[in-house]
């Protein structure tokens, strides 16, 4: 069964115990996930990134965002020869203040920042400063939040503002904290102080999706994410992730993707 996929020390790679600079072209096109924080500059050409198991399109004067965690994947045949671009990986304690990453790495938060151009070559800049500090830890990190901050900036703009309605935000931030023990629409219509209805009503407007769907898609999300990764067998993942019986559990997940539990498992070992 695959682990995580922990980044290795190369040449083009800086490493401290929590802080990893790696240039785009030295890639893993494996299914791989990090329990760093992850965060990727696309300054030159187009390529495909997979981000618990949904394909993103990458474009220059971009930054995407990747939570402890998440399942993703490069796809190879879409990396141009051109491709230009940065990947850092940090964990929490490498800056003085958690509250930059909080906000930047907020469960509701859309993984894209489109950057005008620039701004983005000022954070070249900066990253070009960066990776001449190899032995001064205490400024590249302050280099590195003068990045997170650009990043802030503009994840906040009216233009990055991915769902318009504040209560979207809220009702993903409750689903993420909730959904293994609460899987009923009406749980979390409570807690806005809705309707199920008028809460199904925004979904469908901003998401094109129900409530429920919302719920069972994070949970498929985790079970795919415990399948390829973990060891547990299929009774342990369901009693972990708060179904009743195993057989429920795997009647949800192939009503949902079309593939048992099992089968999923064999595809991506």
């Amino acid at each position: 069964m695959l682990k995580y996929c922990m980044e290795k020390e190369a040449k083009n790679t800086v490493l401290t115990n929590s802080f990893n600079i790696k240039m785009i072209n030295d890639l893993d096109f494996d299914l791989h996930q990090h329990s760093l924080y992850e965060l990727v500059c696309i300054s030159k050409g187009e390529l495909k990134l997979i981000i618990d198991f949904q394909i993103y399109n990458l474009k220059p004067n971009t930054i995407y965002i990747i939570k402890p965690g998440q399942v993703h994947q490069w796809i190879e045949d879409s990396f141009p020869d051109d491709c230009k671009g940065i990947i850092f990986h940090f964990s929490k304690d490498f800056l003085p203040s958690y509250n930059m990453v909080n906000q930047l790495y907020e469960e509701s938060s859309f993984p894209i920042v489109e950057l005008p151009k620039d701004i983005f070559e000022n954070i070249n800049l900066l990253i070009s400063m960066l990776e001449k500090e190899e032995q001064n830890n205490t400024l590249r990190a302050y280099l590195f939040g003068s990045i997170l901050e650009y990043v802030l900036k503009f994840k906040k703009s009216s233009t990055n503002l991915y769902y318009k309605d504040e209560r979207i935000y809220l009702l993903l931030e409750l689903i993420e904290k909730n959904f293994i023990n609460e899987k009923s629409a009406a749980f979390y219509a409570t807690k806005l102080d809705l309707t199920t209805k008028r809460l199904n009503e925004l979904t469908k407007k901003y998401l094109n999706q129900t409530v429920s769907s919302l719920i069972f898609e994070r949970n498929i999300i985790e079970i795919k994410r415990e399948l390829t990764y973990s060891n547990l067998t299929i009774t342990e993942i369901s009693d972990k992730l708060g179904f009743n019986t195993s057989s429920h559990f795997s009647k949800f997940f192939k009503q949902n993707t079309s593939y048992s539990p099992l089968e999923f498992r064999e595809l991506k070992s």
